[in-house]
């Protein structure tokens, strides 16, 4: 009796675990596609460290966390958050996170990214927000090689640099008459300098002049009380060149820390001229232009004279010290040598859009903005959703998970043919311009645009 009765409790005890399978079966993913027993209840633990708060980065992690729920399942994995913010660096959330031994670390923007590398080279780290991965993360070349994409370390993800081909196109497409352009940068922002050196690349292959300027970086910028405009003092920081520099010993200029690319005398940056360069862009003559052509030499040297005379009166030396330029007037400069102006994506200059932009669309010139923060001023720019960023970053990551060395995983890139070509309406009506059907009208176009909307996800057959 007493072992029927045994009988029958592993009898229902056997038919129990079998119903409970079945469950965990039918509830499980159709998309699951690590190989793992249905009895396995496996949970990845990921902290997502975000540079900003921002609605960009919310949107790279929004698409990083939605290809893990298509492609593991949302039951199999657990993402903590944490902000960089005044209370909390980076390099505090980035401890913070290290303490927990989590299985990955994923990273939005530049700061979170070098302050988990700096922390760890055990835990996986899959990084985007990212323009320059070879330059943030300091990989050289080595013996000339071109860079395969792999950083050989913890660290692999997508990058978020957008296609500058299709940057150069568009500003060829949206000049009426491009005859010179004009390379807006701060030696501190390493990011825009990488970008412009490929956009010149480009424009030296089309026979296009350009110059660049030097815009202290608003950081350092210095108003006084009775000072309308905006007054730049040059900067100490140097930056890196993305052709020179990149691969050479960094050198202290007093400074305690060596920062990769800052304050390196191989890293100086310059303005550098094109060698198709020759002037300046060419302006119709006006009637006021033509008679002063025809004034006599007698109204030149009293011009002269009068000059040397106020000089005089103001007790101005000749050896003086010039002036700062404000910002106002350095982009004035640039509009009267420069018939389109290029400012690349995450621009130092983004903050003081609103007084370039009042300026170049004054003065007709086209400006190409490399994100949609600097297209709010700028005639054009490119529009990539950061979605398809953070999904493709979530693709990097599965495959860490499935078993893939992440040191010989290739940092990926957008796809360009996602690109939707913006104008501004407000500009190009003063302009007097009007765009076809292939670009939206800026402001319309992210009132009504849904991140996401056009990226192709995994579904339940494999097909994307």
């Amino acid at each position: 009796m007493k072992k029927r009765f045994l009988s029958l409790i592993l009898i229902a005890t056997m038919v129990f675990s079998m119903t409970a399978c079945g469950n965990k079966t039918d509830s499980q993913p159709d998309n699951e596609v690590k190989d793992e027993s249905e009895n396995d209840s496996y949970c990845y633990n990921i902290s997502a460290l975000l540079s900003e708060d921002n609605t960009y980065n919310q949107v790279l992690l929004q698409g990083f966390t939605d290809c893990l729920t298509d492609y593991l399942g949302q039951q199999h994995f657990k993402i903590s958050t944490a902000v960089v913010s005044e209370e909390n660096s980076s390099e505090m959330l980035a401890a913070r996170a290290i303490s927990k031994s989590p299985d990955m670390i994923f990273t939005a923007g530049k700061s979170t990214l070098l302050s988990a590398k700096s922390g760890t080279d055990i835990i996986p780290i899959v990084a985007t927000g990212i323009i320059d991965f070879k330059g943030t993360l300091r990989i050289a070349s080595l013996n000339g090689k071109s860079w395969d994409k792999t950083t050989g370390t913890n660290v692999t993800g997508v990058s978020s640099k957008p296609s500058i081909v299709d940057q150069v196109s568009l500003m060829i497409e949206a000049t009426k008459d491009l005859q010179t352009v004009g390379i807006l940068f701060s030696a501190e922002d390493t990011d825009a300098i990488y970008q412009n050196e490929i956009f010149e690349a480009y424009l030296n292959q089309a026979g296009i002049p350009w110059k660049e300027y030097l815009i202290p970086s608003p950081v350092d910028t210095t108003v006084t009380e009775d000072q309308n405009s905006t007054a730049l003092s040059a900067s100490k920081y140097v930056a890196f060149s993305a052709k020179q520099g990149m691969d050479n010993m960094v050198v202290s200029l007093g400074e305690a820390d060596e920062a990769p690319g800052l304050n390196s005398t191989s890293s100086t940056r310059v303005a550098l001229i094109s060698e198709f360069w020759e002037g300046g862009k060419l302006l119709p003559a006006t009637e006021t232009e033509t008679e002063a052509e025809a004034g006599s030499e007698d109204g030149e040297d009293a011009a002269a004279s009068d000059k040397s005379s106020k000089d005089a009166k103001s007790g101005k030396a000749s050896d003086e010290e010039e002036a700062v330029p404000t910002l106002e007037e350095l982009i004035s400069e640039v509009c009267s040598e420069c018939s389109a102006i290029y400012i690349p994506y995450g621009s130092s200059l983004s903050g003081e859009m609103d007084v370039i932009g009042d300026i170049t669309t004054a003065a007709g010139v086209t400006v190409v903005a490399g994100d949609t923060e600097v297209g709010q001023h700028s005639l054009v720019t490119l529009f990539q959703d950061p979605y398809t960023l953070g999904y493709a970053a979530g693709k990097k990551a599965v495959k860490v998970f499935n078993g893939d060395e992440i040191s010989s995983i290739k940092i990926g890139t957008g796809d360009g043919d996602d690109a939707v070509k913006l104008y501004n309406g407000e500009i190009a009506k003063k302009f007097e311009m009007e765009f076809p059907k292939s670009f939206k009208e800026i402001n319309e176009f992210l009132e009504t645009y849904e991140y996401g909307s056009t990226t192709t996800r995994y579904t339940a057959s494999g097909e994307e």
